[in-house]
């Protein structure tokens, strides 16, 4: 009997060694995976990180306008500089300097004359800030400028000049990394403004100049972003 209880006693004491180094061993191999998981989580998330300051960062642009120079025989010298910020909004400052062709003003997409031989020129900037709607790059705008219009008519000595600060708002949609060029994109603008000194209906010669009371455009810049 007394062996027996020895042979008992050793072969549970041999079974909890056993046991409690299997458990070692598992707890240990646990721990290494847990310490592998998270040494890779952490590259992972420090890759994300970089990455996220790398295309959320300020960056300036330039673009050229080829929405009113295609209008107008490219007679035309408009453009846009701004800064984009790292939540997407943006400032910019847009500028015109048109020579309107008299097919132009008396065309029914711009309607700004009913008549012949009336040619105009217009200069000005606007001020807008971009915020992003919807989607990534559509854009709402508030905005300020001011503009100096000008009509003449090509046979007779008549004129009409007119400037006025404006205010208003564009939608815009932006496109970044065209043709997979790095900073290279395109922004079609359609900003609508209201002016506070508008030129009333006037009569050039037999031409008729409308009231710019609400005037707008079509812009389409293309740039570099950096």
């Amino acid at each position: 009997m007394k062996y027996k209880l020895l042979f008992i006693a050793f072969y549970g004491i041999t079974l909890l060694n056993l046991n409690a180094q299997d458990l070692a061993f598992n707890n240990k191999n646990l721990i290494t995976q847990f310490e592998i998981k998270d040494y890779y989580y952490s590259i992972a998330n420090d890759h994300s990180k970089k990455d996220s300051i790398k295309t959320r960062k300020t960056q300036f642009f330039i673009g050229y306008d080829f929405g009113e120079a295609a209008f107008n025989k490219f007679q035309s010298l408009g453009g846009e500089i701004g800064v984009k910020f790292k939540n997407n909004h943006q400032v910019r400052l847009s500028h015109t300097s048109i020579r309107f062709t008299e097919a132009h003003l008396s065309s029914s997409f711009a309607g700004a004359v009913d008549g012949k031989n009336v040619k105009g020129k217009q200069f000005g900037f606007e001020l807008f800030y971009d915020f992003p709607v919807f989607f990534n790059g559509f854009y709402i705008s508030p905005s300020l400028g001011y503009y100096d219009n000008e009509y003449t008519h090509t046979n007779l000595n008549e004129k009409l000049e007119k400037a006025s600060f404006t205010v208003g708002s564009a939608i815009s949609f932006t496109e970044v990394d065209i043709f997979k060029v790095k900073g290279l994109y395109y922004r079609v603008s359609l900003p609508y403004r209201y002016t506070f000194n508008p030129h009333k209906k006037t009569k050039l010669g037999e031409t008729t100049i409308k009231s710019n009371t609400f005037d707008s455009h079509l812009w389409f810049f293309v740039g570099y972003q950096f």
